[in-house]
């Protein structure tokens, strides 16, 4: 028996193509098994165009966290903050729902206990691979709405089009990660050499020396004043891209975060001509485009979990809220470790930091040429 839409509500305020078009929708996904409930939430929400793409990447759901604990023989204590650690929802206690993947990640999980790896530790790294995965699956979500959202589509054609694009795109996307993640576990292995100190102790060094830089748009708060939250995330999301396009090994991009980003090296002078010719990059965009300010320090800092703390990460981070737009500071000793004659220097003065004890020297540096 077919559902009567509109004595349903689910046609109201709908007239002509839309209306068609909606009706259309609403009996391809009754036909294919959804609900009437969830055909009321999902308009309710104004997210029905959205159903076709959720049912492509929806897994069978049919499993409590228990059960899921009982299969894997992992306790629900770990489970839940293995949940927790990769950024996604909570379900409510007793809910099924979690499918036979979730089953087989779990089990793999107890896999990697087995293999000799600490709890905590693979939390730190499930944290890591869990803000990555929002930041692509943010990416992709934003490539197919640029690429594929038409004006005058419907519902139907939206929700069709995002369902098809996702069933490409998952298993290249896929394939993708797993090539990036092994070309990266690669250069990775080759700066993290264990030596025979290491060997002997019985553990990876703690903290190492290393510079530090972050760079940030200048104003951004202010940007934000005048532009639409649409534009002003394309302004965010171009530092990352050109972060990207000017740096390169030994230097790696720790992260962006907001309208900065920062950059760690084991050498202070690959940092700096990275610092330099990002803030260039930045002002070869145009009037347009905010311009770019630098800090740059070096000392000891702990990695953990893909990020570094310590004193020099705090301290570029202050060193860069001094400098100049368009500008690259840096401390006395990250000047004291390059070669001078192929910079151009000016004494900013010394100037008194939160956190440190004494006035730091600070100088502003620019290429020789």
């Amino acid at each position: 028996m077919s559902l009567d839409f509109e004595a349903e509500g689910l046609l109201d305020g709908l007239e002509g193509d839309e209306r068609k078009a909606r009706i259309d929708l609403l009996e391809q996904l009754s036909e294919d098994g959804v609900s009437l409930d969830e055909l009321k939430k999902a308009a309710a929400a104004d997210r029905l165009a959205m159903l076709p793409v959720e049912r492509v990447l929806a897994t069978d759901a049919k499993y409590t966290r228990d059960e899921v604990a009982e299969k894997s023989g992992l306790p629900v204590e770990l489970l839940a903050r293995q949940w927790q650690a990769l950024g996604l929802p909570e379900p409510d206690a007793g809910e099924p729902y979690f499918s036979d993947e979730d089953v087989k990640a779990a089990k793999l999980l107890g896999d990697l206990r087995a293999a000799g790896l600490d709890d905590e530790g693979i939390l730190e790294v499930t944290r890591v691979i869990g803000e990555g995965m929002a930041r692509v699956a943010d990416a992709g979500a934003n490539l197919v709405g640029r690429s594929f959202l038409q004006a005058g589509d419907t519902e139907r054609d939206v929700g069709l089009r995002y369902a098809a694009a996702a069933q490409q795109m998952a298993p290249i996307l896929a394939d993708q990660l797993r090539h990036v993640l092994g070309l990266h576990l690669r250069e990775q292995v080759k700066r993290d050499v264990v030596d025979r100190a290491s060997i002997a102790a019985g553990e990876l060094p703690g903290s190492e020396e290393i510079a530090v830089a972050f760079a940030d748009l200048v104003d951004f708060t202010k940007l934000g004043e005048h532009l639409p939250p649409e534009e002003l995330g394309r302004v965010a999301g171009r530092l990352g891209t050109m972060a990207s396009e000017v740096i390169g090994p030994p230097v790696r991009l720790v992260k962006t975060i907001g309208d900065a980003a920062m950059l760690v090296s084991p050498e202070p002078e690959p940092l700096v001509v990275a610092a330099l010719d990002l803030v260039d990059a930045a002002d070869e965009e145009g009037a347009d485009f905010p311009p770019l300010r630098s800090g740059v320090a070096v000392g000891r800092a702990l990695e953990r979990g893909g990020d570094w703390y310590g004193h020099p990460v705090n301290l570029a981070s202050r060193v860069t809220n001094i400098a100049r737009p368009g500008s690259v500071l840096v401390t006395a000793d990250v000047r004291d470790s390059l070669d001078r004659d192929g910079y151009r220097w000016s004494n900013a003065g010394r100037r008194r930091i939160k956190g440190v004890r004494e006035q730091v020297p600070l100088w502003r540096v620019r290429p020789a040429d």
